[in-house]
């Protein structure tokens, strides 16, 4: 029988994931035979289209403990696993807690993982049920936003808590010798979010004035040549909206925001504020940091808003597709496989998020959902999933 390869969009919504059929339109939510686990997230899919990678994580021991203590959600043991839609299989891939998986290697019986402990990290390749593990990098510090290279044989990160060096740097390194280059590193600047182009020519990642930002509210987009030659700044001002927050009280979310290729690599997404843009959540650096998000709710000191622009990477052209209303924040833009749509967040002032989905030059617009309750729906992401 003929493969029927369907787009659907998931998304994150209350710890849970839920999927959409762009076909019919119809929304679920993924169950799991897995108790004692709070929060889900949906990884890299194989493709056949009938399985995918699942992350989890295990409530804190302490919910009320400082962001960072041992007994906090920071350090919530995680799983992962991989889920079989046909069967509703789930198979844990048995890697060391705090650990994710950055893609599929080439034949799709290994994977890329990164972990994290004691602070010290990690880059590792494994089997599927994660035996036969070969450790490809290690270091003191902190390291995450691994993305893996077109091909297969490259990665690169960005790490922090390094002794002696600067904040958030970006590094690349070679599957095969282990050597690793890098790319990316300023006193002045916090580097984020690396992301190869489809050629594999190119880095896409942001970088942050943290100093005069504390709440890494902004940022710009630049690219450099994978084998370090060639630096470009694409945006100014750190224009682009980087740390997201969003909601009331009852339905607040966050997390970073990263500009993302097109799978044609012909156009770089950019999350651009509106000039004297202000959430209504305030950071707080004057405070503990007991929950990573550290922010009062003022929302009638909001301001602005955000429009999602395209960048041209040879030119930079600059195409904005969205023409925001003050007080409406539009964020998280995601590809479809042929580049012809977008998914993306959306949040007025004090209400929860939306998914919502567009072409690709910012035509027809439309809601998809709120999540369940309506309590929010972000992290949106398409797949071409082989499942009716």
């Amino acid at each position: 029988m003929a493969r029927r390869m369907r787009d659907h969009i998931l998304f994150c919504s209350q710890g849970r994931i839920g999927m959409i059929n762009l076909d019919s339109g119809r929304e679920d939510y993924l169950r799991f035979n897995a108790p004692g686990q709070a929060c889900w997230q949906p990884g890299p899919a194989f493709s056949d289209g009938k399985r995918i990678i699942i992350w989890s994580q295990e409530p804190p021991e302490n919910p009320k403990a400082d962001f960072g203590a041992k007994d906090s959600i920071a350090f919530a043991r995680t799983h992962l696993w991989i889920h079989d839609f046909e069967s509703g299989g789930l198979d844990e891939i048995r890697l060391r807690s705090l650990t994710s998986i950055a893609g599929l290697l080439p034949g799709e019986e290994r994977v890329l993982a990164t972990w994290n402990v004691d602070g010290r990290m990690g880059i590792l390749t494994a089997d599927l049920d994660g035996s036969h593990q070969s450790a490809i990098d290690s270091q003191a510090g902190y390291a995450y936003g691994t993305s893996l290279s077109p091909d297969g044989t490259r990665a690169a990160y960005h790490i922090t808590n390094v002794p002696g060096r600067n904040a958030y740097e970006i590094y690349i390194v070679d599957l095969q010798t282990r050597e690793r280059l890098p790319l990316a590193s300023h006193p002045d600047y916090l580097h984020f979010g690396p992301e190869w182009s489809p050629d594999g020519r190119w880095i896409l990642y942001q970088r942050c004035a943290h100093k005069q930002d504390p709440g890494h509210e902004r940022s710009d987009i630049c690219i450099s040549r994978s084998d370090g030659s060639e630096h470009r700044v694409l945006t100014h001002g750190q224009s682009h909206w980087f740390a997201t927050s969003y909601g009331s009280p009852k339905t607040r979310g966050g997390g970073s925001n990263i500009p993302r290729w097109s799978p044609d690599g012909r156009a770089v997404t950019y999350t651009r504020l509106l000039p004297g843009a202000r959430t209504a959540w305030q950071y707080r650096p004057d405070r503990p940091n007991r929950d990573h998000f550290n922010r009062d709710y003022r929302p009638k000191e909001a301001r602005g808003g955000t429009d999602i622009c395209l960048i041209d990477p040879e030119t930079g052209l600059i195409t904005t597709i969205t023409h925001g209303r003050p007080l409406i924040w539009n964020w998280r833009t995601e590809w479809s496989h042929d580049s012809t749509q977008n998914s993306f967040s959306r949040a007025a002032v004090g209400h929860p998020s939306e998914v919502w989905m567009m072409g690709s030059d910012g035509s027809d617009g439309r809601f998809l959902t709120r999540g369940p309750d309506e309590l929010g729906a972000d992290f949106a992401r398409f797949y071409r999933l082989d499942i009716g």
